[in-house]
């Protein structure tokens, strides 16, 4: 076996994929972000999800197989339980700018992931997104209003971000890899 076979087998080995839930409200700016991610731009005529998508990045050794659940309500009843089982991370999106719907998102956030024993002491990346627009809430007024402070069974992170200019994104997916990495490690 040649030298670089052995180095492709041991660098195709060490690379992880896990699964990772995107949650959050309708029109929070789950698939914007994600196809952010796969594409390297923004898409002003992303649609909102009816249902979900599924797509792959990586980040580092870790390849990301990204479930974007739509966050209108019927899915978070029918979907969101069923495909954050398994998951490894969970990504939760809220647009900072639609303030109005701060609560609704907090109620969601605490039924639907906090308080749900199926996916205990894995890593939430919280993405506060929108930050290009004016009326946008910052990380730490977001993070306030969710009631972040009080979680004791995730370990997590808040994220300022912006789908549109690409701000944080990357910075938010390194903090999500590295949490992911840590925890396989200890498994």
């Amino acid at each position: 076996m040649s030298f670089l076979t052995k180095l492709r087998a041991k660098f195709a080995k060490e690379r992880l994929t896990v699964k990772i839930a995107w949650l959050g409200l309708d029109h929070a700016g789950k698939t914007t972000i994600v196809k952010r991610i796969t594409s390297g731009e923004f898409d002003s005529s992303t649609f909102r999800t009816l249902g979900m998508n599924v797509d792959e990045f990586s980040s580092g050794n870790v390849r990301f197989i990204s479930w974007d659940i739509g966050g209108q309500e019927a899915f978070r009843e029918s979907l969101w339980e069923s495909y954050m089982a398994g998951s490894m991370g969970i990504v939760y999106v809220i647009d900072s700018a639609d303030k109005a719907r701060y609560e609704e998102a907090r109620k969601e956030l605490w039924k639907y992931v906090l308080n749900n024993d199926r996916v205990q002491n894995i890593p939430i990346l919280v993405l506060a997104n929108k930050q290009d627009l004016e009326n946008a809430g910052s990380a730490g007024e977001v993070a306030r209003a969710l009631n972040l402070h009080k979680v004791t069974t995730h370990s997590y992170a808040i994220v300022p971000t912006s789908a549109k200019t690409g701000f944080n994104v990357e910075e938010g997916l390194e903090w999500l890899r590295q949490r992911v990495t840590e925890k396989l490690e200890t498994l």
